[in-house]
């Protein structure tokens, strides 16, 4: 059975009806209809029954299904609509109302439901309530007149994980994503006289997670409110978040809510050019941060940053490292810092380029013992700008204490200025304490840094350290005497670190020399050393302790050309060790000596026999004349050279001198020299050496 008229007015003309007729007559009027067909929806098998009772009217409406022809919408079935209590007068009004229907994923719902008709206005109003949905209890009103409307919705205790498979028809997780935990929603919205919405929700336990675990969420207590309302062509809104229990994890920043409570608010209005802008966001994580900003964002299939500018009024720690930092540290050198103090600053950003920065250090202490990094009351200003040629306030940075790879040092005071890819420190001669010396800084520049074409000029001077102390940080053989020099002019050009200049140390007494030095990628994977080195004077006797070789005495001089280091490993050089000429100071050797060179020539096994026996055995040191050790390395073989040939057809590599006397000859020419290496460094800490 096809209506040609709509549903409603069927229904007002069966209450016509059984208001007109005699109460004695009829006291129940039952309509069935096969269809009832809507420009939007569709009923089958509907029965409508309207009883008059001594409460007055009454009214129930059955049907087998119902369908709203609209995509995404399922059907439902077995409805029933009832009204306990049917008042019609100035106003057609529902009282003591219930519902009860199957629909799909939804399963059975029921519920009360009461409402109002005035025909005068046309203002139609309806509630209900108690409705069973995803573990909670959902209820709404609604008020509908003259092209007005005004719809509220509340959900208690919803369980999301329930919601969300309930939700899949229309709404369905990213794959791998988990969501749970209870959740209170309220939402109002109404267009008088525009459209204006209101929203608020709550959860004292959520949690989430997506499927590459880089949001999570544990144990969540947090809640959102907001506003949205179109204005002007646009629309604006207001949201706030407020999370204070439980921890979440985004990507690199941890939040622990519990210890560190967070509030976000933000103001938001949409323009109908699809530009998005941020009047005013306040950022608060106690303990953590304090920040403000505003922007302006394009919106779209590209999602782009027209301008920002953000104020960090206070960034504490160690809250801030423990939120944003320590997650991306942790496999890092840097991973267990232990800070305290905080800073503050500005940024600026223009067409997705970051165009000014300012900060400022209060106090700021880190350390990290297992890294050998310390700084203790840093105190400063920092401040930079994208533009070039436009003025720069000048930035500053102190220190009380700074560590650094084993460097330890006092105060110091840096000032410099910093734009685009550039930096330069200012005043000259700044001083840098390292140990009981210092490193004097005369110039420090570096331009398009951070770029294929970056650049760097330094110069300094190195006052004298104590050896010992400095040995002793590095966890070296301990060295006696003091480190200086000049640190010539350093140049960083096209991957290539160039000194223009010699390095100039003075150690063991001596002095040693680095020259045509060039490191090639330094900052790359594979970085490669070149120099030639000369050591003139030093004195025997602090080596051979120092390195626990056995006793010499005497000055060396040694030469070290066509120096190549890659990876920081040699791969080739030509070196001479060798008597300082014209070296009149005593010239002695132990025996551990003697064996230990004899080695680098193939014949330690054959002179340690010797010392063992004979006369030799008699004596604990032994005179010498001079010595020569030579390697030149090509391809991991050591070809071996001493002072002068021997007549078997050897080299001497020590030349004896007055009784009894001594020599020492090498009869073996090539050493593989990775081995000769691991041998030497095993043979120093363990009191033998031998090379085949």
């Amino acid at each position: 059975m096809k209506f040609p008229l709509q549903p409603a007015r069927w229904a007002l003309c069966l209450l016509l009806l059984a208001i007109a007729a005699p109460a004695h007559a009829i006291d129940q009027v039952t309509l069935t209809v096969r269809r009832v067909r809507a420009p939007a929806a569709l009923l089958g098998g509907g029965q409508v029954v309207l009883r008059l009772t001594a409460a007055g009217l009454s009214l129930q409406v059955r049907a087998a299904s119902a369908r709203v022809q609209r995509a995404g919408i399922p059907p439902v079935h077995r409805v029933e609509l009832g009204c306990a209590q049917l008042l019609i007068g100035q106003r057609l009004a529902c009282r003591g109302g219930h519902f009860a229907a199957t629909a799909g994923r939804l399963g059975p719902l029921h519920g009360t439901v009461s409402g109002n008709y005035d025909p005068r206005t046309g203002a139609l109003q309806m509630r209900a309530g108690h409705i069973a949905v995803a573990g909670g209890n959902v209820r709404f009103a609604a008020l509908l007149r003259a092209g007005r409307w005004r719809i509220t919705a509340d959900a208690s205790h919803v369980e999301l994980a329930q919601a969300a498979r309930l939700a899949r028809p229309w709404f369905s997780l990213p794959p791998g994503d988990t969501l749970g935990g209870p959740i209170t929603l309220h939402v109002s919205a109404t267009n008088q006289p525009a459209l204006h919405m209101r929203f608020a929700a709550s959860s004292g336990d959520l949690n989430f997670s997506n499927g590459p675990g880089t949001l999570v969420s544990q144990h969540l207590r947090a809640s959102v409110h907001g506003t949205l309302a179109q204005r002007s062509g646009g629309l604006a809104g207001m949201l706030t978040v407020d999370g204070s229990g439980g921890q979440a994890l985004a990507g690199p920043v941890y939040l622990d809510l519990a210890a560190h409570p967070v509030h976000l608010r933000l103001q938001a209005r949409r323009h109908g050019t699809g530009v998005l802008e941020v009047s005013r966001a306040d950022l608060r994580e106690r303990g953590v941060i304090d920040a403000h900003g505003s922007a302006l964002l394009t919106l779209g299939a590209r999602p782009a940053v027209q301008s920002a500018h953000v104020t960090l009024t206070r960034l504490t720690f160690p809250g801030a490292y423990t939120s944003f930092l320590q997650i991306p540290l942790a496999s890092s050198a840097l991973g267990s810092l232990k800070s305290s103090g905080w800073a503050s600053g500005s940024l600026t950003l223009r067409a997705g380029h970051i165009e000014r920065i300012n900060a400022a250090l209060h106090g700021l202490d880190f350390e990290d013992p297992a890294a050998g990094l310390s700084i203790a009351e840093a105190n400063g200003a920092f401040h930079w700008t994208l533009a070039s040629g436009v003025a720069v306030p000048q930035s500053h940075l102190s220190w009380r204490a700074l560590g650094l790879y084993g460097l330890t040092g006092g105060p110091a005071h840096l000032t410099f200025l910093a734009w685009n890819h550039n930096f330069a420190l200012l005043g000259g001669n700044v001083r840098l304490p390292v140990f009981n010396g210092a490193i004097i800084v005369h110039t420090l520049v570096g331009r398009d840094l951070g770029t294929p074409h970056a650049k760097l000029d330094f110069d300094a001077d190195l006052t004298p350290i104590s050896m010992p102390v400095l040995c002793k940080a590095f966890g070296w053989p301990i060295m006696n005497g003091q480190l200086y020099g000049h640190i010539p002019l350093v140049q960083y050009r096209r991957h290539v670190l160039k000194f223009d200049g010699d390095l100039v140390a003075h150690v063991f007494d001596g002095v040693i020399t680095g020259s045509h030095i060039e490191l090639d990628d330094p900052l790359g994977k594979w970085p490669q050393l070149y120099a030639d080195v000369k050591a003139r004077a030093l004195d025997l006797g602090m080596v051979t302790h120092t390195f626990a070789f056995g006793s010499m005495t005497g000055r060396i001089d040694a030469d070290i050309s066509g120096l190549k280091l890659f990876d920081w490993s040699a791969v080739a050089f030509d070196a001479r060790l060798y008597t300082m000429p014209g070296d009149r100071s005593p010239h002695r050797i132990s025996q551990k000596a003697v064996t230990r060179i004899a080695a680098f020539g193939g014949g330690g096994g054959e002179v340690a026999a010797a010392l063992e026996s004979g006369v030799l055995q008699f004596f604990k040191t032994f005179h010498y004349r001079r010595l020569a050790i030579g390697c030149r390395l090509r391809n991991e073989v050591c070809h071996m050279s001493g002072v002068r040939p021997s007549d078997d057809g050897g080299y001497y590599l020590v030349e004896g001198s007055w009784l009894p006397r001594l020599d020492i000859i090498g009869n073996v020419r090539r050493v593989n020299w990775p081995q000769m290496l691991s041998q030497i460094k095993q043979g120093i800490s363990s009191g033998g050496m031998k090379v085949n």
